[in-house]
């Protein structure tokens, strides 16, 4: 199995340029996605975050993500707490869903912290999409109904382009319309397909 790590940050349209691929017939496994299913559905890890934050769990047992996130994202020392528990979960299950994929000619690892976390090791090569800082203002704007001020402090607090661009094999420049994305699609997944590296 070929696992192609995938990042970037928000409002870079990461999602949308895996989609392409997945249409041209590639797997892809979100880890954003698998997190938001262990949240809902892992006991062991629900409990051991109530039993480091206190009280993050509502009164059907749920995660109250919110109150974790207004927690662990003012303060860092809380914030390395909080991935100190879940990456092995998320590592795990990514693991056991990037082996589930079948046949196809690689697996998109989606991750937007990928290389923060060191998942970068599980990955042949990785492909990064950046975008303009007002683009991506604007694409979480409308995605998540942020005001501006609160979309830009999401953007200030992720790394910038040039962190992407020291790091991958492959860069996305998604500042344009779905037909020039679609064209640089095309060209990474035949050159993903060969095996061939920049």
């Amino acid at each position: 199995m070929r696992i192609i790590g995938l990042t970037g940050g928000s409002g870079t349209g990461k999602g949308t340029f895996a989609a392409l691929l997945c249409d041209k017939g590639a797997g892809w496994v979100d880890a954003d996605a698998v997190y938001r299913r262990l949240c809902a559905e892992n006991r062991d890890m629900l409990d051991a975050l109530d039993a480091a934050f206190g009280g993050v769990l509502d009164e059907t047992g749920a995660l109250d993500r919110r109150k974790l996130a207004a927690i662990v994202f003012a303060d860092p020392d809380k914030l390395q707490k909080l991935n100190g528990i879940t990456l092995p979960y998320i590592r795990a299950a990514s693991l056991d869903e990037l082996r589930a994929q079948g046949d196809c000619p690689f697996v998109l690892y989606d991750a937007p912290t990928l290389y923060e976390v060191g998942a970068d090791d599980l990955c042949e090569c990785v492909v990064g999409v950046i975008a303009d800082t007002d683009v991506r203002v604007q694409r979480i704007m409308a995605r998540d109904g942020l005001d501006e001020p609160a979309a830009r402090a999401r953007v200030a607090a992720q790394p910038d382009a040039d962190f992407y661009r020291a790091r991958c094999s492959y860069i996305v420049e998604n500042n344009g319309s779905l037909a020039l994305l679609q064209l640089q699609a095309d060209a990474i997944f035949g050159e993903l397909c060969k095996g061939e590296q920049p």
